[in-house]
């Protein structure tokens, strides 16, 4: 089942959320946080379990993705 609104970023395209749930969906994880839904691999998960109630960045470069924690900037 693929959910509706999700985005599935492009290379060198960043998504930016509160990160409120993780969850899988037909072999992808989907993060989630207010009205942003973001597609990504499976493989993500276990270093974002750890990231959920955090705003963060997620930048899709073109051989993998790369994390900011925006509640740590000033």
């Amino acid at each position: 089942m693929t959910i509706p609104d999700t985005t599935r970023l492009a290379p060198w395209e960043e998504g930016a959320l509160k990160l409120s749930n993780l969850t899988e969906d037909d072999g992808s994880l989907i993060a989630s946080g207010g009205k942003v839904r973001l597609c990504l691999p499976l493989e993500m998960k276990a270093n974002l379990a750890n990231r959920v109630g955090l705003r963060i960045s997620i930048l899709r470069t073109d051989t993998d993705y790369r994390i900011r924690i925006l509640d740590e900037q000033i």
